[in-house]
């Protein structure tokens, strides 16, 4: 079965620009926060202020779910790795629930297209799949995960998400700033998993 622990570190590598393989994820986030590029704030992003790749929106929910007060940006600078596990962990992979998903190159790539941008990171797949578009990874879309290959879910996952941000950006031309980059993100997810979906358990 997948494992966001084998997940965490394409993360980090892809918010803050740092790879320490040797390294525990938490002593890698660790190192991250100390990095220039762990906190953002772009006014061009319409994300917000962001730290390792969570937004000032995102840590609001969660505190809120978890009945504490807003976070101010000044608490979202020094999240701690634990509140920071919990976000990746209960707003997103567990959202497609992936830890149930057979195949890491598949949960990996589900899960990445919902961090960046939500929603229509379930929406879509479930279009690929064929099952009702409503937005939740419930029971029959991931039954239709389970049974598809792979290797093709894999790669029609990548390749509809190349296409969706290249909507964003015909829609919205001030993000084409960031179309190299999320080019790029989607296509090194790709080859970090090149032939890996051969490998995966059935």
């Amino acid at each position: 079965m997948a494992d966001i622990n084998l997940y965490i570190p394409f993360i980090i590598r892809w918010e803050v620009g740092l790879s320490l393989p040797d390294e525990s994820n938490e002593a890698l986030f660790d190192e991250a926060r100390k990095s220039r590029q762990a906190f953002t704030d772009n006014p061009l992003d319409r994300g917000g202020a962001t730290m390792c790749g969570v937004t000032l929106a995102t840590y609001r929910t969660y505190r809120r779910r978890a009945g504490l007060k807003p976070p101010t940006v000044a608490e979202l600078r020094d999240i701690t790795y634990s509140d920071w596990h919990a976000i990746v962990t209960g707003m997103f992979w567990d959202r497609w629930r992936a830890s149930e998903i057979t195949c890491q190159a598949v949960a990996e790539a589900l899960v990445d297209w919902v961090w960046t941008s939500g929603s229509p990171g379930i929406r879509i797949p479930q279009r690929l799949l064929g099952v009702k578009v409503d937005g939740i990874a419930g029971p029959l879309t991931l039954d239709a995960v389970a049974q598809a290959d792979s290797g093709q879910l894999f790669a029609s996952i990548q390749a509809a998400r190349e296409t969706f941000v290249r909507s964003i950006v015909a829609s919205c031309p001030s993000q084409r700033v960031w179309l190299n980059g999320w080019l790029n993100r989607i296509r090194s997810l790709t080859d970090r998993h090149a032939g890996a979906c051969g490998r995966c358990e059935s």
